[in-house]
């Protein structure tokens, strides 16, 4: 399943204060790969995956448990880039050719 860095764990128990239970990941495969999105929760779903590292929980549907296997999340402060989570993702598909993609939106860029 997903690893966290120690570094990624401080953050989330920080983010979190005491006023949320833990840190939902969802993963979206698209036309250039995974995207990620996250947002703190007080509860996990029926059917979530609930992964505790220490005091901080991660929840994670179904659909985005299978993406995440063997995944490590960590959180990079470097100022020249930003600061943000990353993953290393063993699973993360090459991109897709860009005409092969379909989007509904007449302009898709």
């Amino acid at each position: 399943m997903l690893n966290l860095t120690d570094k990624a764990v401080d953050v989330i128990r920080e983010v979190c204060n005491g006023e949320y239970s833990g840190l939902r990941i969802m993963v979206q495969k698209g036309c250039s790969g995974f995207s990620y999105n996250m947002g703190l929760e007080e509860s996990a779903a029926e059917d979530d995956q609930v992964l505790e590292f220490s005091d901080v929980k991660v929840f994670i549907d179904p659909g985005s448990a299978l993406w995440l296997t063997g995944a490590t999340m960590d959180y990079v402060d470097n100022s020249s880039m930003g600061s943000g989570f990353v993953f290393d993702n063993p699973n993360q598909p090459p991109p897709e050719n860009k005409s092969a993609c379909s989007c509904s939106v007449k302009s898709c860029g």
